[in-house]
């Protein structure tokens, strides 16, 4: 009997270290680590968009407010550094191509003959050295941005004569005449942008822009005390963008 128990224990032995050597170690799952955008980085991209405003002459009364608008598009670059708090700190600088501008002409005063005084005011080339401050919802970024805004005008005078010679019109001269300057003022808005990968991104913005007052003298044959005239001018414009982070 003892015989047998020393047998059926030695034989339960090797049966169990038989089997352990079977047993496989499982491998712990790998852990899934979500893959979170950052907006930290520089960035290059270009833009379109539409801008509309106002100018006109603050040193003469009767002059008209003249609404301007039109087209334009530029490129620009900046960089960004995302906190942990998700706020998003960035400075960017932009340069735009187009014209936000109106013409205008004078009727006689019973509208009976051609123009006679006619002029344009422009705003040309034009950018921007801007910070920005927004939240990062992730992909999905608000901000807000302002900064310095300069700019290229242009005004042109001129006079035709008109039909009617009993109209005041050229009276000693046709003449055209137009002045370039590049004025300084500011710009703030605010705006969205959403990263479509993780490198390229999508905006849109609006910018108030103000080029505060700046003079000009338009010389007049016509006129021997030539006015020195103080254009101010100022636009809205809205701006749609890409961006290539790096």
């Amino acid at each position: 009997m003892k015989k047998i128990l020393i047998a059926t224990s030695v034989a339960l032995m090797s049966t169990s270290a038989y089997a352990a050597d079977y047993i496989v170690p499982q491998e712990p799952a790998p852990v899934v680590i979500a893959d979170t955008f950052s907006w930290t980085g520089g960035y290059i991209g270009a833009h379109g968009g539409y801008g509309w405003g106002k100018n006109h002459d603050a040193n003469n009364d009767k002059a008209p407010r003249l609404k301007t608008k039109g087209g334009f598009g530029g490129i620009q670059a900046g960089y960004n550094w995302q906190f942990d708090n998700n706020l998003v700190l960035g400075a960017e600088a932009d340069i735009s191509f187009g014209s936000i501008s109106k013409s205008w002409e004078d009727k006689d005063y019973n509208n009976a003959v051609h123009s006679r005084y006619y002029g344009k005011d422009k705003i040309g080339t034009q950018g921007t050295l801007r910070a920005r401050l927004g939240y990062a919802a992730d992909r999905f970024m608000p901000y807000v941005t302002g900064g310095l805004a300069i700019a290229e005008t242009k005004h042109t005078l001129g006079c035709s004569k008109a039909i009617n010679s009993n109209s005041n019109g050229c009276k000693i001269a046709e003449f055209e005449t137009s002045k370039s300057k590049t004025k300084v003022g500011y710009a703030v808005g605010a705006g969205v942008e959403y990263a479509v990968t993780n490198n390229w991104t999508v905006k849109t913005e609006y910018l108030y822009t103000n080029l505060g007052k700046a003079k000009t003298t338009l010389n007049d044959p016509n006129y021997t005390n030539a006015a020195e005239r103080k254009f101010k001018m100022h636009s809205n414009q809205i701006r749609f963008g890409v961006n290539y982070k790096f």
